[in-house]
């Protein structure tokens, strides 16, 4: 049965160019099947690199990304240049119709600065820099609003959009969006069947054995019990939110091959989390 799919990929799985050719030929197979399909990437070690190359210091705090409003023209050089096209023409070369795309173009996303509103001290690798400063005009941001139309006209006219994070504010200022947000946010607002997150986890793990189901009232509970720690709670408590706006399924797992698109959605292999418990949860 079509649906529609938001796919986000990180880690080696959007590094790779051969990982990235095996997973464009199997979305275009979804496609062909009549699912419609968007894929949302980060890019943060490219970001990181260019920040380098011009003597610019990263600024992480909990684990996000900082961004001074000097920095958002690298960010938009990484993600919606540097990275973008290199997707988009391997997508291409696998017989996509591919057509990069940022939050920025036609107000796809509208974000608010996060500000200092992460109030934790500023992790180990930042070099010293002030997050205080950084808090007063930070160009990281949360969206706000969403217009899906432009990804839908993208579907009707037989294209394949390839999604970079990059928004505006509503004065139209550069904002830099947390990919895995922008997903959750893409995902919600198309009211997506399957909101699949590849990387290099396998799943949500328990004693290093990979969950293969997941609901919002277990997840609470193995947040509680301790087996969900640390960047895997925001991200599960997310996918909870995702299901409350509409969202069939999220799914968090590891791609590697062709063939382990399949699996991940047959539920094979990975974590699903949606809302019906199986027997015994």
């Amino acid at each position: 049965m079509a649906g529609i799919l938001v796919v986000k990929i990180g880690g080696r799985a959007a590094e790779d160019d051969a990982i990235v050719s095996s997973l464009a030929q199997e979305l275009a197979l979804r496609e062909k099947a009549g699912d419609k399909v968007v894929l949302v990437h980060g890019g943060g070690a490219v970001i990181s690199d260019l920040q380098a190359h011009y003597g610019v210091k990263p600024l992480f705090i909990d684990g996000l990304r900082q961004t001074a409003p000097e920095e958002m023209p690298l960010v938009d050089m990484a993600l919606a240049g540097s990275v973008n096209k290199r997707l988009v023409r391997l997508f291409r070369k696998s017989g996509l119709n591919a057509w990069g795309l940022s939050g920025a173009d036609a107000g796809i996303f509208t974000a608010v600065s996060i500000g200092g509103k992460n109030t934790g001290a500023p992790d180990a690798a930042n070099g010293g820099r002030d997050a205080g400063t950084a808090a007063e005009k930070n160009r990281t941001g949360e969206v706000s609003a969403v217009n899906p139309r432009p990804i839908e006209l993208l579907w009707k006219g037989g294209w394949f959009p390839i999604f970079a994070p990059p928004a505006s504010d509503k004065d139209e200022n550069g904002m830099n969006i947390n990919a895995d947000e922008a997903a959750l946010a893409m995902a919600a607002a198309l009211k997506a069947d399957s909101l699949i997150f590849l990387s290099d986890v396998p799943g949500v793990l328990e004693k290093e054995q990979t969950i293969p189901h997941l609901t919002p009232s277990s997840i609470e509970k193995k947040i509680t019990d301790g087996v969900i720690a640390g960047g895997m709670i925001p991200k599960t408590r997310s996918a909870t939110g995702a299901l409350a706006q509409g969202v069939g399924a999220v799914i968090i797992g590891e791609y590697s091959k062709s063939g382990d698109l399949k699996e991940l959605l047959s539920g094979g292999r990975g974590t699903r989390i949606d809302k019906i418990a199986n027997r015994g949860e």
